[in-house]
């Protein structure tokens, strides 16, 4: 069977697209949010030791992206496919019934006027989800990652992207954009922290994602929105399989350039909506 990507960003969203730990800044380009807490974190040591990225569902995932696969498979496809890399996935794949990726139709196209879509990805889950967060910030496990049963994202292949934070310049190689088109992908943050932190941590709705190399590195990026609408993105770095609790100004940037890309002339449905009234 062959091999799909549709997932890839998916559940690639699952993860990158709640991250950030940092205080919130402000950019000659408007206002873009970290995930944030209340106080700052010193930045951790780099590690360039083992594989560029550690989990294995996301390495197979975004090899597959890389190698620009297509194709439509089931759950046990995936499974078999994952007993090749190294490790074991902390991700459950067996409430997924179908992942296909596939190449644009011509409306699909013509809702990036100022792009090529390079691809499309549909996820058909077995039912609307409800899982906790599974991954920590800052020793926080911060609520309920809430997704639909079926999500469309549209794949816009944007290159090399420059831009600059003030007076220091930013440059960000092979970097996707992955639009989510249909469905929803929320998170919901638990009262408890809520009330604890305040704004420091926001409900968050998905407008999409993004994968880009920084000096070769592969860095994650998901872009979202608050309820209040607030611009919100969150970084994940594949090496060390964590949010980064620092809101670097080269994330930043890299966020509002491509949200401003992924708006660009958009006429469809509203993006990081809220659902359920909630």
């Amino acid at each position: 069977m062959e091999p799909r990507t549709g997932i890839a960003h998916a559940i690639l969203v699952l993860v990158l697209v709640w991250g950030m730990a940092a205080l919130a800044q402000e950019a000659q380009w408007g206002h873009e949010f970290p995930h944030e807490f209340s106080r700052p974190v010193l930045a951790e040591p780099e590690d360039d030791s083992g594989p560029p990225v550690a989990e294995p569902f996301f390495a197979w995932l975004i090899n597959l992206t890389e190698t620009d696969t297509l194709g439509t498979w089931s759950a046990e496809g995936i499974q078999s496919a994952l007993g090749r890399w190294r490790g074991a996935s902390r991700f459950p794949v067996e409430t997924l019934l179908q992942l296909e990726r596939r190449r644009p139709s011509e409306d699909e196209q013509r809702s990036w006027p100022h792009a090529a879509v390079r691809a499309v990805w549909e996820m058909t889950l077995t039912e609307d989800l409800e899982r906790s967060m599974p991954y920590s910030i800052l020793g926080y496990h911060p609520g309920t990652l809430r997704l639909s049963r079926h999500l469309l994202l549209t794949e816009v292949r944007a290159g090399t992207l420059a831009y600059a934070d003030g007076a220091d310049p930013h440059l960000m190689r092979d970097v996707i954009m992955f639009r989510l088109d249909q469905g929803y992908l929320v998170l919901d943050v638990d009262g408890l922290v809520d009330r604890l932190l305040g704004k420091s941590l926001d409900d968050s709705g998905t407008v999409g994602f993004v994968l880009a190399r920084e000096e070769g590195r592969l860095l994650g990026l998901a872009v979202s929105r608050g309820r209040n609408g607030r611009r919100i993105y969150g970084e994940f770095d594949f090496r060390r399989d964590k949010v980064l609790p620092n809101g670097r100004p080269a994330a930043r940037g890299l966020s509002a350039t491509c949200r401003m890309k992924m708006l660009e002339d958009y006429t469809g449905p509203e993006l990081g909506r809220w659902v359920d009234g909630r």
